[in-house]
Order: structure tokens, then sequence, then C-alpha cells
């Protein structure tokens, strides 16, 4: 007796309606407009998967049925019945029964068997999960997905990191900055669309923008090609901000390496930013053959994120961590977010990280002060647009979210109890007085500068070998850019 077809959640019914609307006007309109609804359709996208992520974990009901989706053409069916050909090839070829292959994919057996007798359509995380199995040897290429024929870029490219809740982080935000001072965590300062507006107002200074051209990314992507060797390779970018600095990388690496088999993940706590460096990457990638994801999620909980940390016995790509625009130098404490948060990453794995150098000793703190420009505005104020902008972007978040409208003026003061040896850091601090008087003060951004031979040595202890290291910045502001490898032998290619 045949089954009876499982309903579809109104909620999917409704966002599908919704894509294949903003999909039939999109060639209608204005080009000046189609960039805002390919956005549009870029979230709803991640909504969508979002929402089946959450049948793909039932092992009742699987995603909707072939038929249940609207706008289905006949050539969409044609690559679907290859898909679920090439999904059960690629299985058996690997070794693996549907039970041993759903586990490595974080699916159920429910779901990888229904895929490959064609009963249902994979959903966008699906895919996803397929795509992290080195076994199958799956490339985007390969996907069924309705776009990829069009643009590449537009096409499984936006991810919802489980358990993220923006809108409760918004409240916390509220509740702390409303409170009697402390400690505000920093990727709150990113999270709301103003914020964003102002962290982007600061990337476009010309000096800024100028400095952080002057990493040699160039050089660090051929040492990078040279361990990977005939590996494809996954760009990991963590807190990439407008995405300028991860896309030059990527530019280097599709140039050098002379083929395009470069995925570049976006993985950011703010949608406004991540909208940003995605369509920026999309954009400058789209004719070069690099693959562009964006993924909203808080790099801090990165071993949650099964799709980024597969960890077989073998594999044919290689990941490679970037932590770009000094984010590292950003963290609360630096050897726990390695120790605890870059857990899932296999030997043999990069990590590409730019920071600060320290202008003196710790042991030495009036040097420190003389010689820092992020300290020395504490006693000498300097009147330029990037201190301007600077001051902006840290006091945006209380002026906002504040109850009551007040004054807030940004000091900056050294910090000397720092975990990575021979480093110091220089604590933003904003002091608001409010109408009445009442005075509360936040530490609202941290950044540290470090001893490079000292810290090398920290972070092998913690499993991370130095490769090379590069200065750029000047004696004004030193500055260098590392390249890591995760100690242990390295993962056999699988031919």
């Amino acid at each position: 007796m045949p089954q009876p077809q499982q309903s579809v959640p109104w909620e999917q019914q409704a966002l599908h309606i919704a894509i294949d609307t903003i999909q039939e006007v999109l060639p209608q309109k204005p080009k000046e407009q189609q960039e805002a609804l390919h956005m549009s359709l870029l979230t709803l996208r991640g909504f969508l998967a979002a929402t089946s992520s959450i049948l793909d974990d039932d092992p009742g009901p699987s995603p909707m049925p072939f038929a249940a989706q609207r706008g289905t053409a006949q050539g969409d069916s044609g690559r679907l019945q290859k898909f679920r050909q090439l999904l059960a090839e690629r299985r058996e070829a690997a070794g693996l029964t549907p039970a041993r292959l759903a586990e490595l994919a974080g699916l159920t057996e429910g779901i990888v068997s229904n895929l490959e007798v064609g009963r249902y359509a994979p959903t966008q995380l699906a895919l996803l999960h397929l795509l992290s199995v080195p076994e199958l040897k799956l490339e985007v290429a390969d996907l069924p997905w309705e776009a990829a024929d069009v643009d590449p870029n537009f096409a499984l490219n936006c991810w919802l990191a489980p358990g993220f809740d923006p809108v409760k982080m918004i409240k916390e935000l509220a509740m702390q900055v409303n409170g009697f001072g402390g400690h505000i965590e920093q990727s709150y300062l990113y999270m709301d669309p103003m914020s964003a507006a102002d962290w982007c107002s600061i990337a476009d200074v010309k000096d800024y923008d100028d400095m952080q051209a002057s990493m040699q990314l160039d050089r660090a992507a051929g040492l990078i090609l040279k361990n990977t060797g005939k590996m494809g390779l996954d760009v990991v970018a963590l807190g990439p901000g407008s995405g300028r600095n991860e896309v030059r990388l990527v530019e280097q690496l599709l140039e050098q390496a002379g083929h395009g088999d470069v995925r570049l993940y976006l993985l950011d706590i703010s949608q406004p930013l991540l909208s940003v460096a995605y369509r920026h990457a999309a954009e400058t990638l789209a004719d070069r053959g690099g693959v562009v994801f964006a993924i909203q999620g808080n790099f801090h909980h990165l071993p949650r994120y099964g799709q980024l940390l597969y960890s077989p016995q073998r594999a044919h790509r290689r990941r490679l961590i970037t932590m770009l625009g000094h984010t590292f130098s950003n963290l609360e404490n630096e050897l726990r977010f390695v120790r605890n948060s870059l857990v899932g990453f296999a030997p043999g794995d990069l990590l590409l990280l730019d920071l600060r150098r320290a202008y003196a000793p710790p042991e030495r703190p009036e040097e420190i002060l003389e010689k820092d420009p992020g300290l020395l505005r504490t006693r000498k104020p300097i009147s330029s647009v990037l201190n301007q902008r600077w001051d902006e972007f840290l006091s945006g978040t209380i002026r906002r979210y504040g109850l009551e409208k007040s004054d807030v003026e940004i000091s900056r003061v050294l910090d000397l109890g720092c975990p990575v040896p021979g480093s110091y850091g220089v604590d933003a601090r904003a002091r608001v007085q409010s109408p009445t008087g009442e005075e509360r003060e936040f530490s609202v951004y941290y950044s540290r500068r470090y001893d490079p031979a000292r810290l090398h040595q920290a972070l092998a202890r913690e499993g991370w070998d130095l490769v090379e290291s590069w200065q750029y910045g000047g004696e004004g502001n030193p500055c260098a850019l590392f390249l890591l490898r995760k100690s242990g032998p390295a993962l056999r290619l699988v031919e």
C-alpha cells in the first residue's frame, strides 16, 4: 500500500512561495535593484535550510517530496536523478554503508536512503553535510542545486549555525549596557546594522586599508600551497568583517595554484557584516573559480559545527583557518581559544593570523606608554578621521541600547595581565555619565601586542607549530603575519 505523503510545514511553504516569487520577478527588475533581491534570496534560503534541518534531525518525516516543490523544471529533475545515482556510486566506491555515511555526515540513515532512492530532494543543509565527507569526493559542481547552472555563488551559500540566537544576544547586550558597568563581550559590538556600518567606515579609511593591504598575503599563499600540495583547500575565515583580507588571500591562492579548487567559508557573528563580506567575495571571485559560503555563527562555538570539522582517517582536502584583521589579538584568552575552539582541526591543517608586535616588553610599562600610539591617546588626543570613527564604533552600542541618553567618553589603558608571555593589552574603556551625574565604566574593546618569539613558543605548546612569519607595517605600526601548522602526522591524501 502506498504511503501517504507527509504534509509540508506551513513555514517551509511560505518560504518556498517567497523564494519563487522573488526569482520570478528578479529578471524584470532594474539592475540596481537586483543586488538587494539577491541578498534577500540568500537570507530566505538560509532560513529555509534552518527549518529543513529540523526535519533532517527527525528520524520520522524527511525533507519535502519532489512533488511538493513548486517550480521544479524538467532540467532540475534530471539533475536530482543524476545526483541520486552519483551519491550511491560514490558511497559504494568508498566502501560505506548508508548507516556509516549517515554517521560521517551527521544525518540519519533514513535520510541517506531516501536521497539515494529519490524519494526526497536534499535540503541545503543536507548537501552541506554530504560535502563534508571526504570519502565521497563531492564538489559543488556535483550538487543538484537550482541556481548552480546560472551562478554558483548564489547556490548553497548561506548557513545558519546550530544554536545561534542573535535576538537573544541583542537582549543580553541591552541588559549589560543598562547595568552597573563591567565587560561587554566584543562580539556584541558587531551585531546590529549600525555597528556594522560603523565598522565598515573604519575599514574604508585609506590609512587603515593601506596597512591591511600591506600584509604579505602573496608570500603566505605560496607557502600555503606548498604545504597543501595537490589537495583541495577549504579556507575557514573566522570573523572576516568586510572580507577584504580574506578575498585578497583567496585571489592569490587561485592565481598561484592555477586552478579553482578553493572554497571560502566566511563565519561571522554579524549578519550585516557577513552580507557585506559575502557580496564582496562572490563578486570578486565569481570569474576565478572560487566558491563562497556564508555562515552566521559564533566562532567560539566551532566544535559544534561538524560540517567544517570532519576528521576522517583520510582526506582529499586540507583546511586553512584564517584570523585576519587582528582578530586573534581581540580574543579574551587566546591560548584557551586555540586549545578549546580549534580542537576539531586535524594534523596538517593550517592557521594564518596577523597581529601587532609589542612596542616594548611588559616589564617596561613606561616605555610602552611612551611608544604605543594606542595608549598615547589617553594623554594627548589626536584628531584624525580614523580615531573619530573608532570612537563612534566603540560608543555606538551604548548610545543606541541605553535606556537614557548619556555622555560617552572613550579612553585606553594599559593591561599587563595577559595570558601569553611577553604580551600586553590595550583596553578601550567607555565612561558613561547619565543626565543625573551617575557614572559607569565598561570595557568595550581589547587588543594585545606580542613578542613574536614567545607567542610562537606558547602556540607550539598548544599543538600549532610555526611554518613562517612575515613582518609589515613599519616602525610606526609594527605588525606580523604568522602561518602555523597543526602538529602530528598529517592525514593521508585520498587518490
